[in-house]
């Protein structure tokens, strides 16, 4: 979907005089040095070509072309300075109209930037190590998941969290986030249900948990960018084998069921978020009871490449008190 600009200039009478049509004709007039070869170059009849240029300067006041007589081709015709003006100054608000609407059109219709990956953050932790509900407590002024919501925003087709909390639900449908509230027991459900609602269209899911409130929006748009490579077929260039030998852009990967599972690493610590394609779709809704993607990435580790975060920091989860604040001493 697209939104598209015409500028079109009417008279006092509402009547068309300029527009697009006649712009093209004075910049060929300008290249061809005559409105009859202008005419000629754009496919339109000289009747029709002297007909806009008279409507035109009708309306305008002035002529916006004059006739040379003499030179190689016997005479023509150029824009005169009052003509010349006029152009550009038409190109240049046509040219900010145009951009304006793309800002607008982004502002009102927004379009994710990774297309084909969705992001379902996982929000279902009961916090009975921390004593209360983590994801709500406050962490530099907001509740945490508030980090993830607010560096993830704009990026992916689909985005979603999964969540056995009413507090958690309420909150992102005030932000228009999309919700899927269970109340089932295991991590497999919370999985199961992610990748159940993904729209037909998406080739990669990003995993991510809530509780990590120092993951940034730059690794997040490195995740997208390597999921989206990958899937057109190339992969990031600073991912690594799960050996952590560098690999080649696209060795090996030669269809869907081949395509990687990337993860995110910091030197020798992997965690999350975890990017898995299409074809690990099946197996995250079929996973055992209790159990998570891990068991995925150990049962695949040749199609395991890890991405390298920016620091440690970035994978570090709170699982109590005492981990909030030392990573808001970060």
């Amino acid at each position: 979907m697209r939104a598209q600009s015409r500028i079109i200039f009417f008279d006092d009478n509402n009547e068309k005089f300029f527009g697009e049509g006649p712009c093209r004709l004075l910049r060929e007039v300008e290249r061809t040095g005559s409105l009859n070869g202008a005419a000629a170059s754009l496919g339109m009849a000289y009747t029709k070509a002297m007909k806009l240029m008279k409507n035109a300067e009708k309306a305008l006041g002035f002529p916006l072309t004059v006739r040379q007589v003499g030179g190689r081709s016997g005479g023509g015709s150029v824009l005169t300075e009052k003509g010349r003006l006029f152009l550009e100054r038409y190109e240049a608000y046509r040219d900010a109209c145009i951009q304006e609407n793309h800002r607008l059109f982004r502002e009102f219709f927004p379009e994710p930037l990774f297309g084909k990956t969705a992001l379902v953050i996982m929000a279902s932790g009961q916090g009975k190590r921390f004593g209360s509900n983590k994801l709500l407590c406050d962490f530099d002024g907001q509740p945490m998941i508030r980090r993830i919501l607010d560096s993830s925003e704009g990026l992916f087709r689909q985005r979603l969290v999964v969540t056995r909390h009413k507090e958690v639900e309420e909150l992102c449908r005030s932000m228009g986030v999309a919700v899927i509230v269970h109340q089932l027991p295991g991590r497999n459900d919370t999985v199961r249900l992610g990748v159940e609602a993904l729209d037909p269209e998406i080739r990669y899911c990003i995993f991510s948990p809530g509780d990590q409130p120092l993951l940034s929006r730059e690794t997040l748009v490195r995740m997208g960018e390597a999921a989206e490579e990958a899937d057109t077929g190339g992969i990031e260039s600073d991912a690594k084998e799960s050996d952590d030998k560098t690999s080649d852009a696209t060795d090996g990967i030669v269809s869907d069921t081949e395509k990687p599972i990337f993860r995110l690493a910091y030197q020798e610590r992997q965690g999350t978020p975890v990017a898995f394609p299409a074809w690990a779709f099946p197996l995250l809704k079929t996973l055992p009871e209790g159990k998570g993607g891990t068991i995925i990435l150990k049962e695949y580790p040749d199609r395991v490449k890890t991405l390298e975060a920016a620091g440690q920091w970035e994978l570090m989860d709170v699982d109590t008190p005492e981990d909030r604040e030392e990573l808001l001493h970060i």
